[in-house]
């Protein structure tokens, strides 16, 4: 018996976690504010974004990408934020589990 927890507890620490992007901390979205906030105090909130992209209309894109994982399901969740003339005028925050 002792050999077969021993054996659940090291599958257990031997299974650990992955992990991709940086952790971003939403509670920062309290300081971000529509047609206010500047691109600058938005990285200065969450570091470098993982992704930039400007699109047809000249708006600047601004990801954010953070996953985690092990061998029983996995997390992720991205924050984006749609600048115009380097203001925020938009962002949203989407999350899935798998």
């Amino acid at each position: 018996m002792k050999k077969v927890i021993l054996g659940v507890v090291a599958a257990l620490l031997l299974s650990g976690c992955v992990y991709t992007g940086t952790n971003f901390d939403e509670s920062k979205l309290a300081n971000v504010h529509k047609g206010e906030t500047t691109k600058q105090e938005v990285i200065s909130y969450f570091g470098n974004p993982s992704t930039t992209t400007v699109d047809s209309d000249g708006n600047e894109l601004l990801m954010w990408t953070y996953s985690i994982g092990s061998a029983f399901g996995a997390d992720a969740k991205v924050l984006t934020v749609k600048t115009h003339n380097g203001k925020v005028e938009s962002y949203s925050v989407s999350k899935s589990k798998i």
